[in-house]
């Protein structure tokens, strides 16, 4: 999409064309996107550090490869060696690199160059990038809006033409709502498709299969090629789109902005007119599976985040001396995680309710899973709104019960179904310009079709249906 007052720079697909064609060489490409890059920082604020001289070195010369000569950015979640991971936090103590992320290695390998690392929310658990290390990114469609998050960086830095393509992890949206708010492609695939080695959190237990890395993109196709490096497995040729479309009308969903709901009917429709086949049934308990995701991660999860918040001396966080340091204007923690370690506090379950909605979690996934099957697509809103100004996000997901806002992308994330949000131009809000995103999810294996109707709605949505 277009940042305001800007042209829409080409996506990594078109720039890869002009490499192959000679029209550029890899060290001048790199200098248009350091361009934009120094452009965009000081009002976006995407990048938290930048490697200019071995971008430099790396385009002099990349490996031969899918992605030879791309400057793309890495969100600051995962490994580099001799790099620190910080999580935008003044009070954890930093997660030593002593070897490259997994995911890393393979896009060194395919020839890109990585220009710069993406900012995120304090422990990344937040829907806007905010904290007090590196301070806020702003969204470039509009710098005062939040560009979401946790992948917030990388999502602005590819809207604002600073890399061809981002690489962010999602547990509950974290890939999908940023890109969604910046008017971009998002791609969260299966847990397991990526190798998630060296990056940070390395979690176990029921979460871990929330959590993925994908790719954050100008287009679909894009999506389709960083996809097939870091999965480190190459898909069919694209072709048109078939199947069935499990249609959301019976899910408990909320949309709270109009464009959401014309463009996700307009999907639909077109969808349905390229020969996809519509089933109405319900395809799982959204109340339900929301409750359990609430409560699993509050337990789980909740326990981990606080003790990352142990400081170097070893003293163990306390929220309400947290609140007394904010009351004093000296805090140590960003504001709007303080609302999440209170409700994960609250919401904590014993062993026997734990079990309990694990397993139901678990007999949930295999049943959507079996649902879907090898050719069944969900359509459904990205999320239920979009792209609010500053503190409105945390105001809105930080909240107990359930959140018909947020509902779609958690429940891909608790079902571990690959999803991809696709920008819907044609229904950009007419005065703020805010655009939203429709998402498709699949079963794993289900991939290559996911992506082919992906990305013939992403020509579709260019433009009003009718």
């Amino acid at each position: 999409m277009t940042p305001a007052g800007g042209a829409a720079p080409r996506d990594a697909t078109d720039e890869l064309a002009r490499l192959a064609a000679g029209e550029i060489a890899p060290p001048g490409l790199l200098e248009e996107f350091l361009g934009r890059l120094r452009a965009s920082q000081p009002l976006h604020n995407g990048a938290v550090e930048i490697f200019e001289a071995a971008a430099r070195a790396a385009a002099s010369g990349p490996l031969a490869g899918p992605l030879a000569g791309l400057p793309y950015s890495l969100k600051e979640t995962v490994g580099i060696r001799g790099h620190e991971v910080t999580v935008g936090s003044l009070r954890m103590p930093p997660w030593h690199c002593t070897a490259d992320a997994v995911l890393l290695q393979r896009l060194r390998a395919a020839g890109a160059v990585l220009l710069a690392r993406g900012n995120v929310p304090e422990l990344a658990m937040l829907g806007e990038t905010d904290n007090l290390r590196f301070g806020r990114s702003n969204n470039p469609l509009d710098p005062a809006l939040t560009c979401g998050g946790s992948s917030g960086g990388d999502a602005v830095l590819v809207a604002a033409g600073a890399a061809a393509f981002g690489i962010g992890t999602d547990i509950l949206g974290s890939i999908r709502i940023p890109a969604a708010f910046c008017g971009l492609v998002g791609f969260r695939p299966a847990s397991a498709a990526v190798d998630m080695t060296g990056s940070w959190p390395e979690l176990q237990g029921e979460t871990a299969c929330w959590f993925a890395a994908g790719p954050i993109t100008r287009s679909v196709r894009d999506a389709r090629r960083v996809y097939e490096v870091i999965a480190g497995q190459p898909l069919p040729a694209p072709a048109p789109p078939a199947g069935r479309l499990l249609v959301p009308d019976l899910l408990p969903l909320r949309i709270a902005d109009e464009p959401i709901a014309a463009a996700l009917d307009a999907a639909r429709g077109h969808l349905l007119d390229a020969g996809l086949v519509a089933e109405s049934e319900p395809v799982a308990d959204l109340r339900r599976v929301h409750r359990d995701m609430t409560l699993v991660l509050a337990t789980e999860l909740g326990p981990q985040l606080r003790a990352c918040l142990a400081d170097a001396a070893g003293n163990r966080f306390s929220l309400a001396r947290e609140c007394l340091r904010r009351l004093r204007g000296r805090p140590t923690v960003y504001g709007g995680l303080l609302p999440l370690l209170a409700i994960a506090s609250l919401l904590r379950a014993g062993p026997g309710k734990f079990a309990l909605a694990a397993a139901r979690l678990r007999a949930t996934r295999a049943a959507v899973r079996a649902r879907l099957g090898a050719d069944g697509l969900l359509l459904l809103p990205t999320i239920g709104l979009l792209a609010p100004p500053h503190r409105a996000m945390n105001r809105r997901s930080l909240r107990p019960g359930y959140n018909g806002l947020l509902a779609p992308t958690m429940f891909c994330n608790g079902m571990d179904l690959p999803a991809i949000t696709v920008p819907a131009p044609a229904f950009r809000e007419p005065r703020g310009g805010r655009i939203p995103g429709i998402m498709l999810a699949c079963a794993p294996g289900a991939e290559a079709r996911l992506l082919d109707a992906a990305e013939h709605l992403e020509g579709k949505l260019l433009k009003p249906r009718f």
